[in-house]
This record gives C-alpha cells, structure tokens and sequence, in this order.
C-alpha cells in the first residue's frame, strides 16, 4: 500500500517496512532517548489486536542522522503530530517508552489541543509521571555522564559499542540531543486527559523507584491499569512476548470501549 494520505514518511515508518491495505487501527511507538525506529523492529509479527504498530522516525539516527535532533518539546511534539496525516482520524494507540514516554503523553496533550480524536489507549513504559520529574532544568550532560547514563540502564545492549570511538559517537550524538530536551523539561499543569493509561516497567528498573508510577494515574481521567515485568530498565527486550500479548488484551479492550463509547453517542 502507499503511504496513508497526508502521512509523512520522513517521521513514520510501518515496522513491517510497508503499509497496510485498509484503514484499521494503528499503534504509534515512540522510542526512548538516543534511538530509533528500528527498537520496534519485528513487532509487527504480533497480533496485537490488529493494531498496524508504526514507529516515529526521529531527526539524528537511522536514516534522519545527518539532520540536528530536536530540542524543543512544543516543536517536537507539533512535528509529529504533523506527520499523522489521516492516522489521527483511524483508532489510534500510542506506546511510548523511556524519554517515548513523555513524548507520547506530550503527543497527546497536542492531539486534545488540535481537537483531534483522543487516542483509545496510551501505554506508559518506564517513565516516571512528568509532574513528579525535577523542576529545575538540568545542565547538559557531558560525556562521561552520557555513558554512565547507558551503563547504568543498558549494561547489556550497548557494552562493545561504547568501547568503539567510532560507534560510541554514533550513539551519543543523538542521545545528548534527547537528554538535552529531557532535562529541561517543565511539566505544564492542564486538565487530565480522557485516554486510558497503562503504565508498564521492568520491577528491577533503577530509573523507576518504588511507587514511581502512580502519579500517572493523576494525568488521566479514563483510568489506569500497571503491570510489572522481570528485568530492568530494557525489560521490553527479554519480555517482548508477554509484553506484547499482554498488550494486545489492552488494546482490544480499550477499542471495544471506545467504539461502544461512540455507539452510544460519546465523543
């Protein structure tokens, strides 16, 4: 299939490298901070409840690497809303973790200002609620912070390519442009949202303390589920098949509810 009118291919890419026939529902992966698309490679070999999962193609990685990262919230988050096109009228889902987190619940506080459908469901992963975040701006990291940082939460997934000059540049580049815009983020206080969350971790995650998801309960109206999964900050890798089937029930309960909502005469 071509690309769905008005999409911007530049900023979304289906994961199975092509488009699906028809206009069903899609499920918007947002990546954390310093990757790609490509983290949601081979999800779409999963049922998850007929969702298409499509990936946001950030500036400064994969094929968007010689452009400058983004490091404005306002225009990111208007950037990829720009990309929608017709998907913001389909049922649409958004996953988002680590830094995808906060950008997907941004996304969607964009979505409500344009007066665009509310998603059907939004699923948090390994975030902290963006009203419990600092709220004084940090100052840019420098290097040895930024590969204490992967260390810390990706031990297992980066090791050899940190020891590479070469490589190691490659994944600092975009990564100090996301933890720039992360770090000055200032939590705006708005009405809650009308999409149900799920908030998901990794229950040995050290970037996700005991308690730590519960103020995302607060940011929505609709409701909030949680569920924990063995590992660590990268959880999603090891348990990517429970992960996945878990959230397809989410997914088909939450469009169930929101077409019966619609039946009914809600918005």
């Amino acid at each position: 299939m071509s690309v769905p009118p008005g999409t911007d291919p530049r900023w979304l890419r289906p994961c199975a490298g092509t488009w699906r026939e028809g206009a069903g529902p899609v499920l918007l992966c947002l990546p954390h901070a310093g990757a790609g698309a490509l983290s949601f490679a081979g999800w779409e070999h999963h049922r998850l409840a007929g969702f298409e999962p499509v990936a946001v193609r950030l500036p400064g990685r994969e094929e968007r690497f010689e452009e400058e990262p983004v490091t404005d919230w306002a225009a990111l988050v208007s950037l990829i809303a720009d990309s929608l096109g017709g998907l913001a009228h389909r049922p649409l889902a958004v996953f988002g973790h680590s830094m995808g987190a906060l950008t997907g619940f941004e996304l969607l506080r964009e979505l409500r200002r344009r007066g665009l459908p509310d998603p059907v469901l939004f699923a948090v992963s390994a975030h902290v609620a963006p009203q419990r975040m600092p709220r004084v701006a940090r100052a840019p990291r420098t290097t040895d912070e930024l590969l204490e940082y992967m260390r810390r939460l990706d031990r297992d997934g980066l090791g050899e390519l940190l020891d590479d000059p070469e490589w190691r540049e490659m994944v600092l580049r975009p990564l100090r442009g996301d933890l720039l815009l992360h770090d000055t983020y200032a939590y705006r206080e708005l009405p809650p949202l009308g999409t149900p969350f799920v908030v998901l971790g990794g229950v040995q995650d050290p970037a996700m303390p005991e308690g730590a998801w519960t103020g995302w309960a607060e940011l929505t109206s609709a409701g909030c589920a949680r569920r924990g999964y063995p590992g660590g900050h990268f959880y999603l890798r090891e348990q990517r098949g429970q992960l996945l089937g878990d959230l397809s029930g989410d997914l088909e309960r939450a469009l169930g509810t929101s077409r019966a909502t619609a039946e009914g005469g809600g918005r």
